[in-house]
């Protein structure tokens, strides 16, 4: 959309559980203790990165939360150019310097290490969306101006996006607004969850 007024919706974080809250939360009606949940979630922790560095795709849920490693980076035609460009300039031997092609078509070789970086994808499970969006409710939170943003739609659950994933036209919980950059107006209307 061009040159158009959107509001989106923004996540809101209204709590943080800290990691011993945590702990105790997850012991609460189990056999094992919040120290016994802190050793293990420590352990993987330590063993996620040892497995990750071997190239593992690691299955961490009988649902299917996955954590595996991700490489990424890319290698212009531009780019290349100028490697080889920098290449034959330092080449001290003239025939050496003669045999370097700087306006050669660029192949999947030229992409090297240096060109790429690693880091962790984690994968969840659909099935925690989908019971997420049953459990969820979305309520209006105050706005920047500290008045209570009227209620202008009825939707409780499963119809609005509530910007925490990587829509970029959303902020999901700096608790700030601003507009899209769309060329026109906008700005984003906070919301927060809350259980059933």
């Amino acid at each position: 959309m061009i040159n158009e007024d959107i509001i989106v919706p923004r996540l809101v974080n209204t709590q943080v559980i800290e990691f011993s809250d945590w702990c105790t939360r997850m012991a609460n009606g189990s056999t094992v203790t919040a120290a016994d949940v802190a050793a293990v979630m420590q352990q993987i922790e330590n063993k996620m990165l040892e497995n990750l560095t071997l190239n593992a795709k690691i299955i961490c849920s009988p649902s299917g939360l996955i954590f595996r490693p991700k490489v990424s980076g890319s290698l212009t035609q531009s780019q290349l150019k100028a490697k080889l460009q920098a290449k034959k300039a330092a080449e001290t031997d003239p025939q050496k310097a003669a045999l370097i092609d700087v306006n050669r078509a660029i192949t999947t070789s030229d992409l090297s290490i240096s060109d790429c970086t690693v880091s962790i994808e984690v994968d969840l499970p659909k099935t925690w969306s989908i019971d997420f969006e049953k459990q969820a409710t979305l309520k209006r939170v105050k706005n920047s101006t500290t008045e209570v943003a009227e209620n202008t739609d009825d939707t409780t659950n499963g119809g609005t996006d509530s910007g925490s994933g990587d829509n970029g036209s959303g902020d999901n919980g700096s608790g700030s607004s601003g507009n899209t950059d769309n060329g026109g107006g906008g700005g984003s209307a906070g919301f927060e969850t809350g259980g059933e």
